[in-house]
């Protein structure tokens, strides 16, 4: 029965000493740590060397022909000629036949309107202000030759006073404003020729 005794107390006095072993009272070190690699991933710094990689660099390109999720290319160059292109371009999406205007009427309101106007008649409140001049408004007197890959084009890439706002809107956005675009434009349209039966 002794003898149980005094293995248990050995036991114990080892447990007791593997336990106050590992402790560590310096707080300025890590102590010992069981797996550390699970415990702290090692994070490599941006553009670090790694030896990881063929490249034997941190930041790898691409693969060629990567596209970001949800991104839908567009390659038409921004020049005087690519907008001509675009006039063509009839890579409109499946369902914009079948968009309805009014989704794209408070994009507009937020991006177009304070330039374009209301009502798309190019008499925004920046144009009443004398803040931006010469804003054309959508009707087929001012602007008889866009079409909807004209009107992408230039939410793209901007043109004369307007900026690009391709980093603003989304691809859905984009052409959900073009069909309220081409509502205003059809509007604007019988607005000029009730203005002409009138005279």
């Amino acid at each position: 029965m002794r003898k149980l005794d005094t293995l248990k107390i050995i036991l114990a006095s080892s447990l007791l000493l593997g336990v106050m072993a590992s402790c560590n009272s310096d707080k300025t070190t890590p102590g010992y740590t069981y797996m550390d690699d699970m415990y702290r991933s090692p994070a490599i710094k941006t553009y670090e060397p790694s030896i990881d990689n063929p490249r034997q660099t941190s930041s790898l390109t691409p693969v060629e022909g990567t596209i970001s999720r949800g991104y839908i290319p567009y390659d038409i160059p921004n020049t005087n000629e690519g907008y001509e292109d675009s006039k063509s371009n009839t890579s409109v999406p499946v369902n914009f036949s079948t968009l309805d205007p009014q989704e794209g009427k408070e994009l507009y309101g937020q991006f177009c309107s304070h330039c374009h106007g209301d009502k798309g008649d190019g008499n925004g409140i920046l144009m009443q202000r004398e803040k931006i001049l010469g804003i054309p408004g959508y009707g087929r007197d001012r602007l008889p030759d866009i079409t909807p890959g004209s009107i992408y084009h230039v939410i793209m890439h901007g043109k004369n006073n307007m900026g690009s706002h391709s980093s603003q809107l989304n691809y859905d956005e984009r052409w959900k404003i073009i069909k309220y675009v081409l509502k205003l434009r059809e509007d604007q349209s019988v607005m000029v020729a009730e203005a002409t039966a009138a005279k």
